[in-house]
C-alpha cells in the first residue's frame, strides 16, 4: 500500500482505486493484500492500469510452452519480445530457466528484463552479457525490448520507428521497475500517442520500463489470486496464434 499512498500524494491516484470485478475501492491501511493487486488511475487525460504482484515466487518468458489458464499459481500472462517475420523466431537472444537461446538481431533491443527467482531487474543492453551469463548461472529467465524508461526519463525514440510512424493512438504496455524497485506491468486503458503513454510511466514513478509486444500481438491476461477467473487484457486477435514467447507471474501459493 505503500506504493499507492505515495501516488495519491502526488495527486497521481484517484482516492479510490479500481479492483478488477469489484467496481470502485477505497484505499485502506488494513486492505488485504492479493498476489497480484490490480490499480487504475489517471495520469493527464488517460487511464492507466496497474498490475502489481505482491506475493511471486517466479517471474518467467519461456517460449516452449504457452502457458494457460489452467495451470496452478499462474497470475498474468502477456507477450513479451517481438516475434519474427518468420511467425516464430524471437526477437533477440534470451534465456529461458538457465538455458540460451538464439534470437534474431534488431536495433530496437535496447534493454531486457532478467529474472532469477523473485530478483527481476530491468537494464539497458551496455549490461547484456553479464545479465545473461547470470541467467544462465542461476537458471533464470532473460529477455530483450526497447527501453523505453532509462534511470527515470522517457527515452520515445526508442520506440520502433514503424510503430511511431503510424502516428495513431493504440493501446501500449511495458514491464517496469518502479522507484521503490517493485515490478509491474503496466497498461494503458484507452488509445494514446506513444509519448503520451512514455510520459505516463514517467509521472507513475517508473524508473526502467520495456516495451512489451503490442498491436495485434496484445492479447494477455491476468488474475489476482490462484483460481480467480482470468480477465482479459485485449482482444483475442488473429496474430495471437503467433504469439511465440510471453512474460508470466507465478504465484507462491
Amino acid at each position: 500500500m505503500k506504493r499507492i499512498k505515495k501516488l495519491l500524494m502526488r495527486g497521481i491516484l484517484p482516492m479510490s482505486v479500481m479492483a478488477a470485478g469489484c467496481g470502485m475501492a477505497a484505499v485502506y491501511d488494513d486492505v488485504l493484500k492479493t498476489p497480484l493487486e490490480r490499480n487504475s488511475c489517471m495520469v493527464g487525460e488517460h487511464q492507466f492500469m496497474l498490475l502489481q504482484p505482491n506475493v511471486a515466487d517466479l517471474v518467467i518468458v519461456t517460449t516452449d510452452s504457452l502457458p494457460g489458464p489452467e495451470e496452478p499459481g499462474v497470475l498474468l500472462r502477456v507477450a513479451a519480445a517481438f516475434t519474427g517475420d518468420d511467425l516464430r523466431s524471437v526477437c533477440g537472444d534470451h534465456v529461458v530457466a538457465g538455458e540460451l537461446r538464439r534470437g534474431y538481431d534488431d536495433v530496437t533491443c535496447t534493454g531486457h528484463l532478467l529474472a532469477v527467482g523473485t530478483r527481476v531487474s530491468i537494464r539497458p543492453n551496455s549490461d547484456l552479457d553479464a545479465s545473461v551469463a547470470t541467467a544462465v548461472k542461476e537458471n533464470g529467465y532473460l529477455f530483450q525490448q526497447c527501453l523505453i524508461v532509462e534511470d527515470g526519463v522517457g527515452r520515445v525514440e526508442r520506440i520502433p520507428q514503424a510503430i511511431r510512424d503510424r502516428e495513431a493512438h493504440i493501446i501500449y504496455r511495458a514491464a517496469c521497475i518502479m522507484n521503490d524497485g517493485s515490478f509491474a506491468v503496466i497498461q494503458g486503458i484507452d488509445k494514446m500517442y506513444c509519448h503520451e503513454f512514455i510520459d505516463g510511466l514517467v509521472k507513475l514513478g517508473v524508473q526502467q520500463a520495456l516495451y512489451l509486444d503490442m498491436g495485434t500481438w496484445a492479447y494477455g491476461w491476468y488474475r489476482e489470486h490462484n483460481g480467480a477467473p482470468i480477465v482479459e487484457l485485449a482482444p483475442h486477435f488473429d496474430n495471437t496464434r503467433y504469439q511465440s514467447n510471453w512474460l508470466v507471474v507465478r504465484s507462491c501459493y
